[in-house]
């Protein structure tokens, strides 16, 4: 592909238009195939190529078309932002003391930035080559109740032929919390109508976040140890459900120097016997088993998706940390960059 590379300043992408996908662009290697769309700068599709299955298997979990991913509000695939995760009471106090009210959308709770969050929004392709795609949002001041206008770039690449980057940076020009991520949904069996309990998952994390009713994190970090959410050393998800207390939707807080890029996590399938390795400069991997999937929820291809049929790992800083001055910090001032680094290695 030729490169194209308008100003990521002003480029402006078209409003979405009900009926028809934002635009789509394909990234190819001997051993994947990443397709992601400027709808949330999203990944619709990442396709392993085996011997066994030379047409290739997708393993990333896409819905059908735009408007499927509109209508259920699920995040699939997208970049999450200004905040991923959850911001209790949907208010935080700024550095001088002054409080900040965010738009709600779980119940009093500020979840994934917003009623109107980037997972909603037409990102402009702001760079484009044969490995790589950026895409480029500006999120103005008020935006969702954030202070200053954020500019943010979110870039996919492949680094060998089995590994894809996502780097997402971000300016603002006043201070504000600023935590993205992926949220992507893997299932390794490709077979999105199947759960995915039965992955084994490793992470690299000695302590968790015990949340309350609202999926707010309490207190301090535990120590994993004894409890449903030791995967320190690999484990099958289905086998730790009967002492998961609170099932799986919370924080682990990683191990390892944050701003560092490190291994953080693994998945395996036992009957594909695919792999994946995960890769993140981030503090903290929020790790969700799909519970709310439904019939309506359908691939490309008319498969409807199980509702556990999907594992979300989600490096990102910890929840609520705007409110918690003990949580990693989550503050982006002017003259600052964000820089998050997430890197996928597939077998």
């Amino acid at each position: 592909m030729n490169a194209a590379k308008p100003n990521a300043e002003t480029a402006q992408p078209a409003p979405r238009k009900k009926g028809t996908n934002a635009p789509r662009i394909r990234l190819t290697t001997s051993q994947i195939r990443l397709t992601v769309s400027a709808l949330g700068a999203r990944m619709c599709a990442l396709e392993l190529y085996e011997d066994s299955v030379p047409n290739g298997t997708n393993i990333a979990i896409g819905l059908s078309d735009d408007d499927a991913y509109m209508a259920q509000d699920s995040y699939i695939g997208a970049v999450c932002g200004r905040y991923a995760n959850r911001i209790e009471n949907s208010r935080y106090c700024d550095e001088s003391g002054a409080e900040i009210r965010l738009v709600a959308n779980e119940g009093t709770t500020h979840l994934h930035g917003g009623i109107d969050g980037f997972d909603k929004r037409i990102w402009a392709i702001t760079a484009q080559s044969e490995r790589s795609v950026s895409f480029t949002l500006t999120s103005p001041d008020g935006d969702q109740g954030y202070p200053g206008t954020l500019v943010t770039t979110a870039t996919y690449s492949i680094v060998d032929e089995n590994r894809l980057r996502l780097e997402i940076t971000a300016t603002c020009d006043q201070a504000c919390p600023v935590n993205m991520t992926s949220h992507a949904y893997w299932n390794l069996t490709g077979k999105f109508d199947q759960t995915a309990s039965n992955h084994i998952l490793q992470i690299d994390a000695d302590h968790w976040l015990p949340v309350d009713d609202k999926l707010i994190p309490l207190d301090k970090p535990k120590s994993v140890n004894g409890t449903g959410y030791d995967f320190r050393n690999p484990q099958r998800v289905a086998d730790m459900l009967p002492n998961a207390t609170q099932g799986f939707d919370h924080n682990f807080c990683l191990n390892g120097d944050r701003g560092t890029l490190r291994q953080i996590a693994t998945l395996s399938d036992p009957e594909s016997g695919r792999s994946m390795k995960l890769f993140s400069t981030e503090a903290g991997l929020q790790f969700y088993l799909s519970q709310h999937f439904n019939d309506a929820m359908k691939t490309e291809n008319g498969m409807s998706l199980h509702p556990s049929g999907g594992i979300a790992l989600e490096p990102q800083t910890y929840p609520n940390s705007p409110n918690r001055p003990d949580f990693p910090r989550p503050w982006l001032k002017p003259g600052e960059t964000y820089r998050h680094l997430i890197e996928w290695e597939f077998y």
